[in-house]
This record gives C-alpha cells, structure tokens and sequence, in this order.
C-alpha cells in the first residue's frame, strides 16, 4: 500500500497518459541475430552494434525528470527461439558499485540493479519483469495495472550473465520466446520500459520512461519495441523427474517415528499453441522451500496469512490475484496432483486449475469477533478458475473456486470483477456468491453441524491521483459468506475507509518526500452481529537520506470489539522506520506500537507495546546475515500481574558460492508466556542448514537438515525432530 501511494501508481492517465507517451517515450526495433547470442555479460558480439540503443533516461527519484545523470544503454536482439537482452550501465565511480550477491528474487534497492518490463501484447495492461544486479543474480515476476501490484511470485525461464569492468557493469539476458507467452507471429509492437537503481547517499531512481511523481500509471508511458518478422519456435515439452531421500527421526509425547522415505516427482509443461500452457505436478516435493517467518499470534483475532513460497503454486499467481483474496494457495497442503491450465493473449487471460489434497490442511472458519481453525482428518479435491478480459480503458474478469472435503463437505466461491480508470481516477469492484455445507464433525469444531450456508461478499473502490490522492473503499461480507480456498478470516460485517494523501516532493539531500495523510476507517456488524469499530488516524510519511523512510501515525480516538463483543476505546501511536546505511549495512528497520491495546483474552484495555527490528548486514560480497526480533507485550493495571508477553527471534545466515550456488542457516526461537486469566507456556526452536545450487538451466541440487523442538506448560508434552533431505531434478526439453 505504501508503495502505490509513495510512487502513485494508481491505474491509467489513459487518453492524456498516451499523448504523453508518444511523445517522450523512447521506442527502438529488435534486430534479428544470425547465430545465438553466447552469454557473458560483455555485449562483444557484432549482432549487438546493429541495434538501436534504449538510452535516453530520467531520474524520477529523487529528482523530477531530469536527465539521469548515470549512463546506460540497453538493446533488445531476438531469433527463432529467443530475445536477447543486452544491458550496458555505466558509472561515474565505478568504485561505489554495490554488487553484493544474493539469492534469487531478492535483487532489490539495497545494491545496484536494472530491469527490464516486456508487455509482448502491447495492451499497456500488465508486464512481465526481469531485474538483475551486477552479479547475475535473477529477480523476475509480473506486472499488474489492474490491481496495481508488482508480485515477484514467478519462476520464469530464463537466464542472465552479468559483467563487472573499470566503467561500471553490464549483462546479457536471453528469454525465451516460450516464456513470454507469444500469442502470434509476424511483426510485433510490444511494450518496454527499463528503470534502473543506483542507491549510494541518495536511493537514485532511473526510467526509460517520463514518470511524474503525481502519476496514476506505469505501462502508459512506456515506449515500444518493434519486431519485423517474430516467427516463435517453441519448446512444446518440458518435463522434469525429481528424486527426494528424506531420513526422519521424531520423538515426543505423543510417539516416535524414524524412517527413510524415497520420494519422485514429476513436473511437467506443455505449450500446445502460442499463448497457451499447461502444467503437471505428480507428488510434488517442497523440501527446499524456505521456512516461514515467525510470526506474533497470542493476541490476535484474526487467523494471519503467510506468503506463498512453493514455485509450482507461484506462477501465475497474478491472475488469481483479486481484490477479494478468493484464491490463497496456501489453503493448498500438499497435493498428491495438480494440473494447471494457463492462457495470455492481447485481450484474453485465464487459467484454470485442479488438484487433489491429502495434506488435509486446516479449514479458516470465520467470524465476526474472531476466526477458529479446524483440524480435518479427511482429503479434499480443489479447483480454481479465473477469466479477464481487456476492455477499452479496463477490464472485467470472473472468478470461480471449489472445494470438496471426502466427507462430503464442500464450498464454493464464484463472482465477478471489473476496474475502469480514466484521466486521475480509478474505479473497481467485485462480487462473489459462496455456498457452502459445514462438515458434520463437531469434534473437529463446534461450528460444524452440518449445516448449509449462503452469503455474498462485496467491495467497491475508487482512487483519486493529482496532486493530493485519496481513496474510499467499502467493504461487505455476509456472516454466511466462506472461502475455504481464500484468505477471509472476517464476515458479517461492511467497512467503509477513507484515506487522504497530499505529497511534497524536495531534491534536498536530507529529505526528499513529506506526506502528511488522514485516514479513517469504520466497521459495523451486519446480520444479527452488533456493534461497530473505528480507527480515526492522523500520520506523517516521510522519505530521504540513505533510502531513510518512516511511517509515524496516531491513533487517539480507536475502538475495537473484544471477544465478548464489547465496544474497548483505544489509544496508540505507531511507528514504521528504515534506512540503509551503506553497502555492509544496506537494511535497518524498526516497527513498533504504544498505548492502551485491548487483550482479546480478558477483555480489558490495558498499557501495551509491539516492538520489531530487522538488521541486515553483509561482511562480504558473499556472506549475508540477517536478524529479527519481535515482541509484544500486555501489562497488567496497577496491581496485576503482567497479562502476556510474546518474543520471536529469527537468525539468517547465507553464504553465496556463485550467483547461482548457496548455502543457508537459520534458526528460530518462539516463546509465548501467559499470566491472566491462565498461565500459559509456549517454546519452540527450529533450525535448518540447506544448500541450493542451480547447476545448470536444467540440472538443480539441492541438500538440507532441519532441527524442531516444542514444549508448552506441561513438562510432559514435549516433540523434537530432525530430518536430512537430498533432492535432484533434472528437466527434460523437446
């Protein structure tokens, strides 16, 4: 959110945006190469001379559109199989470069970076990226100006090489035409924009695009790039075996287990046609998967959402992304199948999915004071399919989502959505109607009798760009409304929220963005559910020196529903602060809350403070460390005892062997200690090493061990366990 108001992203100047485009976006021609393109990262190949240089750039922060002071030239070459990307950046004290390495999808504005925005449909819609640093690291994902989002999600195909020299640094990337999608042949006329960053005192932004500050789009100012004869010559085939030895020891309370599990898998692709794919998993294994982080949850109401890391379920995750979160893989465990079907052409979009789940993960059943979690001991088949069409300046897309549970249970989920923007405005919407059939397990949760539900969920919203920006949102979820493949953990309710912006923009050295804001939101039971909330805030973002930024906000007039469903007035401020120091300390963050905070166990309004920091440090270009800290903490009124205190602590340690090869510990420890109204215990520890290596474009290795232990009030009850995996693909192409 911060990021689409910070950078004004809200969707489509449309007819005023063209015009500007046209006029000042640079567009160049791909020429076709002869002979593929060796990747080295040095552009020294004769093909490379014949193509007009992307090389007119902006500085659009923290200046305004000035010239860019750093030089760079990026040409685009292409063949039957490939585009070619060449990158050549240039650097005024080539001695400054920051050129750390890091694991793959986390190039980012703490070190030198390019990359490269590809709309091969030319519908100004959305985008796929590739970014790399100045060691060959590879960050890629999708643009969406629909939803205003950038998600890093995706795995794609593709590859890069980069090149350090006395003058700066540059980098070859060949991208499949496969990957791209192409949807035809014949000449072409797709859209480009290429940003760069260079953060040294100030985080220096580039673009191959004029993008005002005050703007409300991306892709409309982007220039083009134009291909005389694109005949795609596809790789039809892709499969890929992989093998995973897993050697498990679990000990505790509740048993023992030891064992060797051999465990193959199958990922497969086929592109039967242009613009079209589908996929195959067969028991697929996600052992190199990172953990989650730990997260705070002793004084929450709400069940919290965790990232989707797993790559089969990553991509494509843009065109299920909807305003209303109906489709959240990680409802998905661990299928013993999936087949996924996906299409993109100029207008059209859609994918479609279907798997069997035998991880039985557990069911989010929402409410209006609170959500609970019930534990299934039964498999489930899941499917998803989702539509969107691009009509004139926006699109409208429909959405459908079912599971059925082997008892017999089930839900499903199917709606409609559609955004229009014109001039500084943006509307969207989205409906959804869900039916569902409760399991009849009350064991498993009191809420499942069995019983039959309907309800609707509804959200409307509208944002404003000039040189203030504002939004509204509404917001309406039936009590009978469930999504057992989203992420709604509250119903029976509408909320209503307001926001109010207005920037300040500075070249000064010390602080380059002032915004004050106001925001309010208010929620009210619908329904047969009472009473309402509210949080009026006033606040302050602010942004300069060494990529600093803060969020600072106050909450002086809050009131929340407890668990009883009374109406609590709260207090607070809150704080979110970063900066990056230099090149060994490029993150520093704290996060942070202080006032009357309501416990949700007892009811009571009492002094309460969330506090957080994030350091990230990196010794050497190889070696990266990084820590976290969390706390959260509810004192007792005078005389009591204190109510709760919550600790997470994360350690993070990688060391890079190439761009491509790495090794990474971690370890985490949790601790919750509860004294009113019932003394409560909670530990655990984890730890894990892994070692990834791509060791080539087909061939990834990948070896770990892992450590858990947990114990809560009883000393009785107690699990430790301990794993070692080795896993092989290998990715067969025809």
């Amino acid at each position: 959110m911060r990021l689409r108001w910070l950078c004004g992203c809200l969707l489509v100047l449309m007819p005023v945006c063209r015009a500007a485009a046209a006029e000042h976006a640079q567009s160049v021609a791909a020429v076709r190469t002869a002979a593929p393109i060796v990747l080295d990262g040095r552009l020294d190949e004769p093909a490379w001379s014949h193509a007009r240089p992307i090389d007119r750039f902006y500085e659009t922060y923290p200046g305004y559109l000035a010239p860019a002071q750093e030089r760079t030239e990026v040409r685009l070459l292409y063949d039957d199989d490939n585009l070619y990307v060449g990158l050549h950046l240039w650097l005024e004290d080539p001695s400054r470069l920051r050129k750390p390495f890091v694991r793959r999808d986390q190039v980012n504005y703490t070190h030198d970076y390019v990359q490269i925005y590809l709309d091969p449909q030319g519908s100004r819609r959305g985008s796929y990226l590739f970014r790399v640093n100045a060691r060959g690291t590879r960050t890629d994902g999708y643009q969406d100006e629909a939803q205003e989002t950038e998600t890093l999600d995706p795995d794609y195909d593709w590859d890069v090489v980069s090149h350090i020299d006395a003058h700066g640094w540059s980098a070859e990337m060949r991208i499949p035409l496969s990957t791209l999608r192409i949807a035809r042949s014949g000449p072409q006329r797709w859209t480009v924009v290429v940003t760069r960053g260079v953060p040294r005192e100030q985080n220096t932004q580039m673009a191959s695009a004029p993008f005002p500050h005050d703007s409300n789009c991306f892709l409309c100012y982007a220039g083009t790039v134009s291909f005389a004869d694109l005949s795609p010559r596809s790789e039809h085939l892709i499969a890929t075996p992989g093998l995973t030895l897993t050697q498990r020891r679990d000990d505790g309370s509740f048993g023992r287990r030891r064992g060797l599990d051999t465990e193959p898998s199958l990922d497969a692709k086929w592109l039967p046609s242009d613009g079209d794919a589908l996929d195959l998993t067969v028991n697929p294994d996600f052992s190199q998967v990172e953990a989650d982080v730990a997260l705070l949850t002793a004084n929450q109401r709400f069940a919290l959402d965790l990232p989707e890391k797993r790559p089969f379920f990553r991509e494509g995750a843009d065109l299920v992304a909807t305003a209303i979160p109906a489709v959240y893989t990680r409802s998905i465990a661990a299928p013993d199948y999936g087949l996924r079907y996906t299409h993109r052409s100029a207008g059209l979009e859609g994918t479609g999915f279907v798997a069997h789940d035998g991880g039985r993960p557990a069911i989010v059943e929402p409410g209006f004071l609170g959500s609970s979690l019930g534990l299934p001991d039964f498999d489930s088949d899941v499917g998803f399919g989702r539509l969107r069409d691009t009509l004139g300046h926006g699109d409208v897309g429909a959405l459908m989502a079912l599971k059925r549970n082997g008892d017999g249970s089930r839900n499903s989920v199917a709606g409609v959505d559609a955004s229009w923007s014109s001039g500084s405005d943006r509307v969207m919407g989205q409906w959804l109607d869900a039916g569902t059939r409760n399991p009849r397990r009350p064991d498993l949760l009191p809420d499942w009798r069995g019983q039959s539900l309907h309800g609707a969920a509804t959200l409307l919203e509208w944002d404003h760009s000039t040189a203030s920006l504002w939004s509204l949102r509404y917001e309406r979820y039936g009590p009978g409304f469930r999504s057992w493949l989203g992420y709604v953990p509250r119903v029976g309710y509408q909320l209503l929220h307001g926001q109010y912006y207005r920037p300040f923009y500075s070249t000064a050295k010390w602080l380059n963005t002032i915004e004050p804001y106001v925001s309010m939101d208010r929620l009210d039971g619908i329904g047969g559910n009472r009473g309402h909330e509210s949080d009026p805030a006033f606040g302050l973002v602010l942004s300069g020196y060494k990529s600093f930024s803060a969020d600072l906000s106050w909450h002086s007039r809050a009131m929340v529903l407890d668990g009883g469903g009374h109406e609590r007035h709260t207090d607070f401020v809150a704080w979110q602060l970063s900066a990056s120091p230099g090149p060994r300390l490029p993150l520093v963050a704290f996060t942070g809350q202080r006032g009357r905070l309501v416990d949700y166990a007892t009811g009571e309004v009492v002094p309460g403070r969330t506090i957080g920091w994030r350091v990230l440090a990196r010794p050497l270009d190889r070696l990266e460390l990084e820590a976290r800290y969390d706390r959260d903490t509810l004192d007792g009124l005078a005389g009591q005892r204190r109510h709760l205190s919550e600790d997470a602590l994360q350690w993070f340690g990688t060391w890079h062997f190439t761009a491509r090869m790495y090794a990474l510990l971690t370890w985490q420890r949790y601790t919750s200690a509860r004294d009113v109204p019932a003394t409560q215990r909670e530990h655990h520890d984890n730890a894990s090493l892994q070692f990834n290596w791509d060791v080539s474009r087909d061939l990834a290795l990948y070896w770990g061990l892992r450590y858990g232990s947990a114990r809560g009030e009883d000393p009785a009850a107690y699990g430790r366990g301990r794993e070692v995996y080795l896993k092989a693909s290998y990715s067969l192409r025809r």
